[in-house]
């Protein structure tokens, strides 16, 4: 691995620069940046991660995997401990940066940077770690798309400080969008579900944001949790206690977005499995009957296929035939480019080239 020679590493400036990022042929081997990074000046320190920062975003896959190597991420780790808000912040970016590639999010795992971001979150951050904050979230986002990784993610007790921040409307929106599409992965594993619904609050969370948010981007992630939450027996039950049926119904509208329409169906149709009396009684409270006749009526393929047998289980219709195809459909439509948030779309955008996206200031 390369990494800038000491001479160029400091000629950047102290403060995060916004030009002439290094070439390729500017870097030197990694054992000059270790020992930067393990005993250099403060300045310095900067100067180092500054520059793998600036490397770490060219539109060179080949080069984060050569550069996501373990002693580099084991240099991250005191960096992103650090007292020192610039150099925590731009270690923070460097594995935002690495995971955007595939090979690299179990190095990370291993690495043990994940327990560091979510301890980060969990203690709470303001001020001048509002920017680590809203990084960490995005680094535990991008690590756990990759399906390997989830149920570590979730033993690790991710769950409920990424709840804290997607549930919060004072939270930046880019923050809350990468929070819930990583709790969208993480319940895509049966033993993650388990713990959402055990965790203090926090589907009643979920219902919430769905019920009172006015931001249709926060509620589309919301409601993809939800629909992953109505695969489960206690996801069901817990989106019932939290009058999940009534405002599920609410949300299917005929001027509703498609998106929108698809998910609150799939997921009443989620919390119709087993035909409970508890949530005949609650459909039929809610109106949910007329609702659904006119999706069975006016949709097409899958919705409206969950419409029709939602509708048979709160009538006590005969017995239900095993037909899951189109619920697995709906749990995993998002697995795609559905599941990816827009921060995440304009991260690999602008790693593709697209100059017509726009970035997050934080991603410098």
């Amino acid at each position: 691995m390369n990494i800038t020679s000491s001479s160029r590493i400091s000629s950047f400036p102290s403060q995060q620069p916004k030009k002439t990022p290094p070439t390729h042929q500017d870097f030197l081997d990694e054992q000059s940046l270790v020992d930067l990074l393990s005993h250099g000046l403060p300045s310095d320190q900067e100067a180092a991660l500054v520059s793998v920062r600036h490397a770490t975003r060219s539109n060179n896959p080949d080069l984060r995997i050569t550069m996501c190597t373990p002693t580099l991420l084991s240099c991250l780790c005191p960096m992103i401990l650090s007292g020192t808000a610039s150099l925590r912040t731009n270690a923070i970016a460097i594995v935002v940066n690495l995971s955007l590639e595939p090979p690299n999010r179990t190095r990370i795992i291993k690495s043990g940077i994940l327990n560091l971001l979510i301890g980060l979150l969990k203690n709470g951050t303001s001020g001048d770690n509002s920017d680590a904050k809203g990084l960490a979230v995005a680094a535990i986002h991008s690590v756990s798309v990759e399906e390997k990784t989830r149920t570590t993610i979730g033993a690790l007790g991710a769950v409920l400080p990424l709840m804290e921040v997607f549930s919060r409307r004072d939270e930046e929106k880019v923050a809350r969008q990468d929070a819930g599409m990583a709790i969208y992965y993480l319940t895509f594993s049966a033993d993650n579900r388990g713990r959402v619904v055990k965790a203090n609050g926090a589907v009643k969370r979920i219902v919430q944001v769905l019920k009172r948010d006015q931001d249709e981007d926060i509620k589309s992630v919301g409601m993809r949790i939800a629909c992953n939450l109505a695969r489960c027996e206690d996801g069901r039950s817990a989106l019932m206690e939290a009058d999940g049926v009534a405002v599920m119904v609410s949300l299917i509208q005929p001027k509703s977005v498609h998106d929108m329409m698809y998910m609150a169906t799939a997921t009443i149709y989620g919390m119709s499995k087993g035909k409970s009396m508890r949530f005949r009684c609650m459909a039929k409270s809610s109106n949910a009957e007329e609702v659904l006749i006119r999706v069975s009526e006016e949709g097409s393929g899958p919705v409206r296929e969950m419409a029709k047998r939602t509708l048979q289980a709160i009538r006590g219709d005969g017995e239900e035939e095993e037909r899951d195809e189109w619920y697995e459909y709906a749990g995993s439509r998002g697995a795609g480019g559905l599941a990816m948030s827009e921060p995440m779309k304009r991260r690999q955008d602008s790693y593709n080239g697209n100059t017509a996206v726009s970035q997050p200031d934080w991603m410098q």
